[in-house]
């Protein structure tokens, strides 16, 4: 099935709304890979949680579908309030059929889980807000 210009102008704007910098699509005779300019990139305010200076952020490695939950299991790897330590796993990137974990960059409390379970997210997209210890 060939590839429409409309199909690249689409996934180019998924692209950008989804804050995923490249794509890749490969198929028997067709090969395709999209790669945004993201120094060029403006984000609104609206779509930015403030973080402030005393916060860490664990974030996305990989892009995919982020999951709270190991898929076996009902409880989230962490709630806001909870302590955590540095590398303890706080989420997971589904990517096919393959795993990857989020861990938390530091020691501390969990001030908020900022990406909706299910979401696509991309690489380096904060998912947990972590309040250091002191």
């Amino acid at each position: 099935m060939p590839i429409e210009p409309t199909d690249i102008e689409r996934l180019a704007r998924i692209l950008e709304q989804s804050g995923i910098d490249a794509i890749e699509i490969e198929q028997p005779g067709l090969s395709l890979k999209l790669t945004m300019d993201t120094g060029a990139r403006v984000t609104t305010p609206a779509a930015v949680a403030p973080v402030q200076e005393h916060f860490v952020m664990a974030k996305a490695n990989v892009a995919g579908h982020f999951l709270a939950a190991h898929p076996w299991r009902d409880k989230p790897f962490v709630a806001p309030g909870q302590r955590v330590e540095a590398g303890a796993i706080v989420g997971l990137v589904r990517i096919g059929l393959l795993y990857a974990p989020i861990v938390a960059p530091a020691a501390g409390t969990v001030d908020a889980v900022i990406a909706e379970a299910g979401t696509m997210v991309g690489y380096g997209t904060p998912i947990v807000r972590i309040r250091p210890l002191n």
